[in-house]
């Protein structure tokens, strides 16, 4: 696989699909992505086999360890897809910059993904996908049903009012430029960031949010790995 040039359509539009994880919480020697579900489907065959489904798909960039890049890449090769896989860097945000630097010229919008999150559906990618189309920048969100506070060692400090909190998912969409130029601007202080949007959000980027999906969760721990597969398996 190949960087080419792509010639610029108004609605083409990148993966960028995060995977050089270490898995530490879910205490597997393999990462994340690449642990099968049921003997023939990795979390990452799944994450392609969707976003593959959206129009307009017309470069992917996974962004993995290093001793996993040709496993990787096998995969978007038998996914039928057009991409590349390269190294990542030591925080995930590194490795969100490194992915856009191999995405090709021309591909105006990218959807940045965690491969740890195989069921996303594909109405969610597509709302993103609209919304960033329209404002530049989208991310999935869900409200948050536990009552949250701030709190200073072992003081509570403050009760945040939960009606103005969201939790976020991915994929997150930005105009490809945009967020090219906003890791540019921030440096090395993108490095501590936890998502996509916050760097954006560094630089004066306004985000919009569309409405998430609770199926579309991250697998983090051995009991997120064991309803990943009680729910492929539910799915057939």
């Amino acid at each position: 696989m190949s960087q080419k040039k792509i010639k610029q359509k108004a609605g083409s539009w990148a993966l960028l699909l995060v995977a050089a994880g270490q898995s530490k919480r879910l205490k597997s020697s393999v990462p994340k992505p690449f642990l099968y579900l049921d003997g023939k489907r990795t979390l990452l065959d799944l994450c392609l086999a969707v976003f593959k489904k959206v129009p307009g798909l017309a470069y992917t960039v996974v962004v993995t360890q290093r001793d996993y890049v040709f496993e990787a890449a096998g995969l978007v090769l038998k996914a039928g897809l057009p991409g590349v896989v390269t190294v990542g860097g030591e925080q995930r945000e590194d490795s969100v910059k490194r992915g856009l630097e191999v995405i090709p010229p021309g591909v105006m919008y990218v959807l940045v993904h965690d491969a740890a999150r195989p069921f996303v559906p594909v109405s969610v990618v597509t709302a993103v996908l609209k919304e960033t189309k329209k404002s530049g920048a989208a991310i999935p969100v869900m409200p948050v049903k536990d009552t949250l506070k701030m709190v200073v060692g072992n003081q509570v400090v403050k009760t945040l009012d939960r009606a103005t909190l969201r939790a976020v998912q991915t994929p997150q969409g930005f105009r490809t430029e945009l967020l090219k130029k906003a890791f540019q601007k921030l440096g090395s202080k993108a490095s501590s960031m936890t998502d996509d949007a916050a760097v954006f959000e560094a630089v004066g980027g306004r985000v919009k949010v569309v409405d998430g999906d609770a199926v579309n969760f991250k697998v983090t721990t051995p009991d997120d790995l064991q309803k990943a597969r009680e729910l492929l398996k539910k799915k057939g």
